[in-house]
C-alpha cells in the first residue's frame, strides 16, 4: 500500500514540476539560434539503458543488452534498471529472456 501510495505522490510531483517548467522562462525560445552541432548531449549507455527499463521500452532494452549493456548500472540513488521496472509497475516484464 505504501509503495502505491509512493507512487502517486511522485506522480503528482511530476505534474507539478510539469506545470512550473510550463509558464518558466527557462522553457521560453531562446532569441538567437542554437548551433545544433554544439549542443548535442551524448548519454553513456547505463543513462541510456536505465531510462529505456523504466520506460519500458522493451525494443531499446533488447538492442542495448545485445550490445552488451550493464545490466548492473546504477542511477544516482544507487537502484538499477531492475529496481526502477518493478518500482515503476509500468509492465509485466522488460527482460524476458534475458537472465
Amino acid at each position: 500500500m505504501a509503495v502505491v501510495q509512493d507512487a502517486k505522490n511522485a506522480l503528482r510531483r511530476r505534474e507539478e514540476q510539469l506545470k512550473r517548467w510550463d509558464i518558466s522562462d527557462t522553457n521560453k525560445e531562446s532569441e538567437k539560434p542554437r548551433n545544433s552541432e554544439k549542443s548535442r548531449v551524448k548519454f553513456n549507455d547505463g543513462c541510456v539503458f536505465l531510462a529505456a527499463c523504466s520506460s519500458c521500452d522493451t525494443d531499446e532494452v533488447e538492442r542495448l543488452l545485445s550490445k552488451g549493456a550493464d545490466v548492473n548500472a546504477t542511477n544516482v540513488d544507487g537502484l538499477t534498471a531492475l529496481h526502477q521496472v518493478l518500482y515503476s509497475c509500468m509492465c509485466s516484464c522488460c527482460f524476458c529472456g534475458h537472465g
